[in-house]
């Protein structure tokens, strides 16, 4: 594992270009003892994120087939609903991978992910420019939900839009920890927040033992 000293650098305030010339997936040691990392993320490589928005559509759609199957209580429509929501699931399934190409294609097949860890937690942002671009991605998407009438989607849209560009867990408040080596990928789970913390190879051990070592109230799994 390589790790480089610096005094001080704001890590939340990199553009994509700065990133790469400070260095990609290299472990960087601050006077303070913060260390931090900047992830370059293939999406089409790495398909985990893809994966966990699947499981999300799944258990979505398995509610809505079990509830319907209970409203219905097994009359001769039960068939044309199933058949209907399998068409809207397949129409969803079409609209994720497009939408992860789209977004694979304004990050250019990059998508940078940096990480500040120290004693009290773990922050994670994104570079600047790339900040910019989700939360223009978010708005557009609420401004075509408000033309559908969908509030919900405009909520959200609108709520990611306007969200700042950082998402910090501290270790005390950490219910659950779960490691899955293959995709290079540490989960660090609060009440209301699921992170998805991506660490270079060779320093994936180091990390997950220094989370794991200070989340004591956390359950600890890894795969």
């Amino acid at each position: 594992m390589e790790i480089k000293n610096l005094d001080h650098l704001d890590f939340g305030s990199l553009s994509s270009e700065e990133a790469d010339q400070l260095g990609l997936n290299v472990i960087f040691l601050e006077k303070d003892g913060t260390y931090d990392w900047i992830y370059c993320l293939r999406m089409f490589q790495n398909l985990s994120m893809f994966k966990f928005v699947m499981k999300i559509m799944i258990f979505m759609f398995a509610a809505i087939t079990v509830i319907m199957l209970v409203l219905t209580g097994g009359s001769g429509d039960v068939l044309w609903l199933l058949g209907i929501l399998g068409l809207c699931f397949a129409a969803v399934i079409l609209i994720v991978l497009f939408s992860f190409w789209l977004v694979d294609k304004l990050f250019k097949g990059r998508y940078m992910l940096i990480y500040e860890m120290n004693e009290q937690g773990l922050t994670f942002s994104q570079t600047t420019d790339q900040a910019q671009i989700t939360r223009t991605i978010a708005a557009a998407s609420a401004a075509v939900n408000a033309a559908g009438g969908n509030a919900g989607g405009v909520i959200a849209g609108t709520g990611l839009a306007l969200s700042p560009n950082s998402y910090h867990a501290d270790f005390s408040k950490v219910r659950s920890v779960k490691g899955r080596k293959s995709d290079n990928l540490i989960w660090v789970n609060t009440f209301l927040q699921y992170l998805m913390v991506y660490v270079p190879d060779d320093a994936y051990d180091f990390v997950w033992t220094y989370i794991t070592e200070r989340c004591v109230n956390a359950s600890i799994s890894s795969k």
